[in-house]
């Protein structure tokens, strides 16, 4: 008997062990730990149970009589049966009723089986029951939701990064995705045809108050495009008292490739405001400008702090290696917002950024290129200048190198632009392949670096999924940027990042003093400032793309504006020491201080500067013209035009009520501006307005916009969580 109970023990140690292992993974194990036990427990710990159960029918045959061959093959035969939840001890009676420790073994075997089938039953039932009430709850319960069409990595980015909202994919959807999904706690609806899925369960419900966020990204524009049309046919039919309000309930962002970006702005124009265009390469842009403006790596030996203005001597140099998707945005970005100036014989002039294009294509022949930034270069060449105001400079130098980088001319043509001027500041983008390539230069160019000599070179290296701690690259000076998870796939990024927060914030301040000087108002109350936010918020969505980019990358530029002074901004929780208002003011505007008065126009509370026409030559005026040339080069960046003259003084469009309105050649139909000019031209333009409209010219000036948005720098950063910080101690 001893050995029988020998037996019995271990095999009991042995399934308690089993028992513990169950419980421990039940417990402490997350989500897709415990997903994957009980998926894995059917099998590999199913066969382990199995195994415990031979020795323990083995011995209870061969204590009832049986020979060992015997007893084996009926072992086997009891396990078969286990198999199918036959609980069979007729043969093994005998030694179950001489020892209890047989007894329990045995019992708990059984226990374990039947322990074994029902997680099979919850792994087969509880997926299928858990996508059904997700579905239900789609309809049932009000709730913010993330709806996101395509199953794809980039998506799978997006919805693992949002930890706030219910999240549905719909695609089709195969088996092995739809376990992964479970596995990530996102629910999903199976259908080839991702619209009609969305009217039934998403649109049919808009007029409610809860929150649909839709993501359109099926990584097939041909696909997006055609989801987006049958969603706006949908949106359109709603009735006025629901498109009145409808962005607010419901936000339908589709990405797109930027080379069909005039076929995604054209047809979400009429989304009602709930439809936005998603470049993920300007995202990418977006941020790397957002997080080293060219103006971050120049210090004093680069900067005239006193005035703002760069150096006549120095040179600033960048260089694109690889001129597709993510280079052409941060090419057009860049431009847009990395402005300078330097001194002029009046107003200070600009100080033309060089690019140098590195590309084996021939990468100046470009649709998109040719529509936006190339439009004002190539139209405008042989203008009469007596039918325009005085024409804007070129935003920037562009010299195309068409180079194989692995031809030794590259590395030849990168040194001569770095040591042609000692003092010039050098930037190196790597953009040209996949993350481990754009790397692999990158090292290379760490070394280049150090065997010329260079410290006056930064280089970026652009990487989807590394960042620079993922590699052994140590040395200061260069920079990873454009990871998917940090500028992309983040759903609260897209929607309103900080910087979008100021555009709007900014926007709305442009919108209520538009409001004011419509309305004949002087001191305006709170019922008038709050009615005109709650319209801003509404013109706001249904403006165009480039109108929104106007407000956007005016704010994105003032990170860069203050770096001319020696400021910077920083979250209002991070080290250093945040500057007061008047600290700021003595800093930005010495002497010329903008004038703040009871009359001005209130938003929060604060006040926002009274204007005149008196803008003497000052730091602050400097920034003003900064601030212009910049306005004018995101504007050609974008593909407009200047206005003629004539259009200026005569051109109108009918208003929704039939009244007649002066454009002032302001037109972003034809991509036209009236404002596209110099400095001293926007004087001659508040005079014609004033003199065509009888009007005084301080009603017609625009040159206060140039100011703006310095002036109020300091509210417009301190409402959205930043501080202003002194760098240059």
């Amino acid at each position: 008997m001893f050995y029988y109970n020998l037996v019995s023990v271990i095999c009991l140690g042995l399934l308690l062990l089993e028992a513990l292992a169950v419980l421990m993974n039940i417990l402490f194990s997350k989500r897709a730990g415990r997903i994957e036990f009980f998926r894995g427990f059917k099998r590999g710990k199913y066969a382990l149970i199995m195994v415990i159960a031979l020795p323990l029918y083995f011995i209870g045959h061969v204590y009832g009589g049986a020979d060992y061959l015997k007893a084996f093959f009926a072992s086997i035969n009891n396990i078969v049966h286990l198999l199918v939840l036959r609980y069979d001890v007729s043969s093994i009676e005998a030694l179950m009723q001489e020892s209890n420790i047989y007894s329990v073994a045995v019992y708990s075997c059984f226990g374990l089986v039947v322990l074994n089938a029902l997680f099979l039953t919850i792994s087969l039932t509880g997926q299928y029951l858990w996508e059904y009430f997700q579905k239900l709850k789609l309809i049932l319960i009000p709730r913010d939701r993330l709806i996101i069409c395509g199953f794809n990595d980039g998506n799978r980015k997006l919805y693992l990064a949002d930890k706030k909202r219910s999240k549905i994919i719909v695609d089709d959807i195969k088996k092995d995705d739809a376990d992964n999904l479970y596995v990530d706690k996102v629910s999903y609806i199976s259908t080839p045809d991702c619209a009609e899925v969305l009217k039934k369960y998403v649109l049919r419900s808009s007029k409610s108050k809860r929150k649909y966020i839709i993501v359109i990204n099926t990584a097939s524009d041909e696909r997006n495009i055609l989801i987006c049309r049958a969603l706006i046919d949908t949106v359109s039919s709603f009735g006025e008292d629901v498109l009145g309000s409808l962005f607010k309930t419901l936000g339908i962002y589709v990405f797109g490739d930027p080379k069909y970006e005039a076929i995604y702005e054209d047809m979400i124009s009429s989304g009602n405001g709930c439809f936005h265009y998603v470049n993920k390469y300007q995202k990418i842009a977006v941020d790397f400008i957002d997080r080293y403006p060219l103006s971050k790596f120049m210090d004093e030996r680069h900067i005239d702090y006193e005035s703002a203005l760069v150096r006549p001597e120095v040179d600033i140099n960048v260089m694109l290696v690889g001129f597709g998707r993510v280079n052409r945005e941060i090419f057009l970005t860049s431009v847009a917002n990395n402005q300078f100036l330097t001194r002029g014989e009046g107003d200070p002039e600009l100080k033309l950024v060089r690019y140098h294009i590195f590309d084996r294509e021939k990468s100046e022949n470009d649709k998109n290129l040719n529509h936006s930034y190339y439009r004002f270069k190539h139209e405008c060449k042989n203008l009469d200048p007596e039918k325009y105001l005085p024409l804007p400079t070129l935003p920037a130098e562009e010299i195309f190198h068409r180079i194989d980088i692995n031809d030794f001319e590259f590395y030849d043509s990168v040194y001569s632009i770095i040591k042609e001027n000692p003092k010039s500041v050098n930037f190196i983008v790597i953009a040209f392949s996949s993350d481990l390539e754009n790397i692999d230069l990158a090292e290379k160019l760490v070394k280049k670096r150090e065997e010329w000599g260079a410290s006056n070179l930064v280089i970026f290296v652009k990487t989807a999924g590394f960042r620079k701690s993922d590699t052994l690259i140590e040395e200061e000076g260069c920079f990873f940027i454009g990871n998917d998870e940090d500028s992309v796939y983040n759903i609260d990024n897209i929607m309103s990042d900080n910087i979008q927060l100021m555009a709007r914030r900014r926007n709305e301040v442009y919108d209520l003093e538009y409001a004011l000087s419509e309305s004949g108002i002087t001191e305006p109350d709170a019922e008038f400032v709050m009615k005109n936010k709650d319209l801003s918020e509404k013109k706001w969505h249904l403006k165009s793309s480039m109108e929104r980019d106007s407000s956007l990358f005016a704010c994105l530029s003032i990170r860069s504006k203050l770096n001319l002074l020696g400021l910077d901004y920083v979250p209002a929780s991070a080290d250093g020491e945040a500057l007061e208002y008047d600290e700021y003011i003595k800093i930005y505007a010495g002497e010329d201080a903008p004038n703040v008065d009871k009359y001005a126009l209130t938003v929060e509370g604060k006040p926002t500067v009274a204007y005149t026409l008196d803008f003497p030559k000052s730091r602050r005026r400097n920034l003003a013209v900064h601030e212009h040339q910049r306005w004018n080069s995101f504007m050609l960046s974008r593909g407009t035009v200047p206005a003629t003259l004539e259009e200026i003084k005569s051109e109108t469009v009918t208003l929704p009520d039939g009244r007649r309105k002066f454009t002032n050649g302001k037109s972003y139909k034809t991509r036209k501006h009236g404002n596209l000019t110099t400095f001293d031209g926007l004087v001659t333009f508040r005079r014609m307005v004033a003199e065509r409209d009888g009007r005084p010219e301080a009603d017609c000036d625009v040159i206060k916009y140039d100011y703006q948005l310095l002036d109020e720098a300091y509210w417009l950063l301190t409402t959205s969580g930043y501080k202003i910080i002194n760098i240059r101690k």
